[in-house]
C-alpha cells in the first residue's frame, strides 16, 4: 500500500497551536481520526505534517477528516498538500524530517519532549486513545535508538533500546509532582489532572498507585476525598499506562545523560507552556 505525506498549512502563517493546552487538544482530535493509518505526524507552529499508509483516495478522505477535526482548535488550518512517499529510503528520510521539525522551526522545547511530535508515541511513552502508529510495520528494522538519534539522544546504529525504564521502587522515589507531570505527558493531559474525564481519572489512579505519598498529601494535592483515594488504590492502573509513564521518565533521564547531568534519581524536564 502506498504512503503519502500530507502537509496542512496555516492561512497567512498564523499560529495554529499557540498554547500547550491547544496542542494537546489537537492531539486528541487527530488520534481517533487517523487511527491505524498514520505512520508519522508533527504539529508545529504554522503547519501540520502527517504521513499516512493508504490508497490515494482514502488518503484524501482522511486528510479532509483531519482538517475538519483540527479546525475546531485551529481555525486557520488549510487543506493539505498531498505528495507520495517513494519507497523505503524516502520514508526513512521522512522519519528524520518529522522528528526534527521542532528544532528546524526553532521551537523552544527539546524535540524529544515536544508534545506535537509523534516521537513519544513511537517510543511507547504516550497513549493517545484511538491512535496506533503503524510505522514499524513499514520499517520493521527501525529501533528506538535510531529514533532517538534523530533528536540527539542516541548513537546512530545502536541496536539495543537506550531507554531504561524505572521499576516500581524507583517510581515511588520520583516524587509526587514529577510523577504528576509525566503522567499528564503520557496521556497528553493538562495539569493538575482535574475533571471527571476517563483519562484524567486514569492519570490520577496511576499517580496514587505509583506514588509513595501519604493519603493526606495525595488528597490535598489531587483535591479528592478520602473515599475517592480508597477507590483509586483498589483500581488497577490502565493497561500500558505504567509503561508509558516509565518510558517518559526514561526519556528525560536519557536527556540528562546526554547533557552530562548524570544523577542517581530520575530527572523530569518540564514542558514549555507554549511554542
Amino acid at each position: 500500500m502506498q504512503s503519502w505525506h500530507l502537509t496542512f498549512p496555516a492561512r497567512g502563517r498564523l499560529a495554529l497551536f499557540p498554547t500547550e493546552a491547544l496542542r494537546r487538544q489537537a492531539l486528541h482530535r487527530l488520534a481517533p481520526t487517523v487511527t491505524d493509518r498514520a505512520l508519522l505526524f508533527c504539529l508545529v507552529d504554522d503547519h501540520v505534517h502527517l504521513v499516512l499508509r493508504a490508497e490515494r483516495a482514502e488518503a484524501g478522505r482522511i486528510g479532509q477528516a483531519v482538517l475538519f477535526a483540527l479546525r475546531a482548535v485551529a481555525p486557520h488550518l488549510q487543506r493539505a498538500h498531498i505528495r507520495p512517499v517513494e519507497g523505503r529510503s524516502h520514508l526513512l528520510w521522512r522519519v528524520r524530517y518529522c522528528l526534527q521539525q521542532p528544532s528546524h522551526h526553532g521551537l523552544q522545547t527539546h524535540p524529544a519532549l515536544y508534545s506535537g511530535s509523534c516521537l513519544p508515541d513511537l517510543l511507547g511513552a504516550r497513549l493517545l486513545p484511538g491512535l496506533r502508529l503503524c510505522l514499524h510495520e513499514e520499517l520493521p528494522r527501525l529501533r528506538a535508538g535510531e529514533l532517538l538519534s534523530h533528536v540527539g539522544l542516541s548513537e546512530v546504529g545502536l541496536s539495543e533500546d537506550p531507554l531504561v525504564e524505572p521499576d516500581e521502587a524507583e517510581l515511588r522515589g520520583v516524587g509526587f509532582h514529577s510523577l504528576m507531570e509525566v503522567s499528564a505527558a503520557a496521556l497528553a493531559l493538562d495539569l493538575p489532572l482535574a475533571g471527571h474525564g476517563p483519562l484524567a481519572v486514569a492519570a490520577r489512579i496511576a499517580v496514587v498507585q505509583l506514588s509513595g505519598a501519604s493519603n493526606k498529601s495525595l488528597g490535598a494535592e489531587l483535591q479528592v476525598s478520602r473515599e475517592t483515594l480508597r477507590r483509586y488504590r483498589l483500581t488497577d492502573v490502565q493497561p500500558g499506562l505504567q509503561r508509558a509513564i516509565g518510558r517518559q521518565l526514561a526519556l528525560r533521564q536519557r536527556m540528562a545523560e546526554s547533557a552530562g547531568l548524570v544523577r542517581d534519581e530520575p530527572v523530569v524536564y518540564r514542558l514549555a507552556s507554549a511554542a
